[in-house]
């Protein structure tokens, strides 16, 4: 597995160091946090931590509105209280506008996204690859669709697979308030689940039927399911030679056994990983320390 360090900014990418990791030492270095860390659940309780401003991964930034005003005009409790604020803070059509308003969501609410420096990343292998097909597997309030079918190529489509009902309910909302429906189509199922589904999806898309398969496959769903599901989607024909398949923190909190098959000694895949920090910062606990983190680019070979 090669092990690239990038600094991104807002215009641009750039890759500025590279040096091989093997899996086994990543395991033993500040690549791979300890195996207590990478089995911790970070689960959130959005009315719990109401009262906590975020300020996303190592952020010094003040909140832009004052948070008592804040937390008194948005009320999260549930997820669709976030469509309130996205319609006050975003103009329909405008996805940039949409992204920068859940941007500022997470100031202030923890918030799951892949935020803004793996974004950012993300996009540069999506260029590279310019797929027509992509699936993803995890897509909580919609925050990476619309990122990704932002830049989909003319006749480009992308399917979501949100396990969690009120989750895919407002990533569909905010698809359609960016103008990106047409582009993207949310199922609710569990990624086990719609493999069938998938590949309907991306044989329909391509118009060349059985035998093809995914361009992109983005893995941000729980993280003992990346495995198990990769095989699933092997094994149905839709992760097929060529296939590039990205997956989110594999570093930190890391996904069993995924590192070790997807690594490029195995044979089956050709990887890099993508340095970039854990998503956000728990701010509410004061042991907390900023974690290391990573994507995995597969390419299947």
């Amino acid at each position: 597995i090669v092990y690239s360090s990038m600094r991104t900014s807002a215009a641009a990418t750039t890759p500025v160091a590279a040096s091989q990791c093997s899996t086994s030492t990543a395991r033993e270095s500040a690549c791979q946090p300890s195996r207590a860390l990478r089995r911790r659940d970070f689960t959130l309780d959005v009315v719990g931590l109401a009262a906590f401003a975020f300020a996303g991964p190592r952020a010094s930034r003040a909140a832009p509105i004052d948070s008592g005003d804040f937390y008194a005009k948005w009320p999260y409790s549930k997820p669709s209280d976030i469509i309130p604020f996205v319609e006050a803070n975003a103009t329909r059509g405008d996805p940039a506008s949409v992204l920068k308003a859940y941007d500022l969501w997470r100031e202030y609410y923890p918030q799951y996204s892949l935020g803004n420096e793996k974004t950012a990343k993300y996009a540069e292998v999506l260029r590279a690859r310019d797929p027509m097909t992509v699936v993803e597997i995890g897509t909580f309030l919609g925050y990476s669709a619309i990122s990704t079918a932002s830049g989909l190529r003319d006749g480009g489509r992308m399917m979501c697979v949100e396990f969690e009902p009120r989750h895919a309910d407002v990533a569909r909302w905010a698809l359609d308030f960016a103008s990106l429906s047409d582009k993207v189509t949310v199922v609710t199922a569990a990624g086990s689940a719609a493999v069938g589904t998938v590949k309907d999806f991306v044989e329909g898309v391509s118009g060349q039927g059985a035998g093809v398969g995914v361009d992109v496959l983005f893995l941000d769903h729980a993280k003992e399911r990346y495995l198990p599901d990769l095989k699933l989607y092997e094994d149905a024909g839709v992760v097929v030679r060529g296939t590039t398949v990205v997956a989110d923190n594999v570093i930190y909190p890391g996904a069993p056994g995924w590192l070790e098959y997807v690594d490029s000694a195995a044979g089956r895949y050709d990887t890099r990983l993508i340095e970039a920090m854990f998503e956000y910062d728990q701010v509410w606990n004061e042991n907390w320390e900023s974690q290391k983190d990573a994507l995995s680019v597969s390419v299947k070979l």
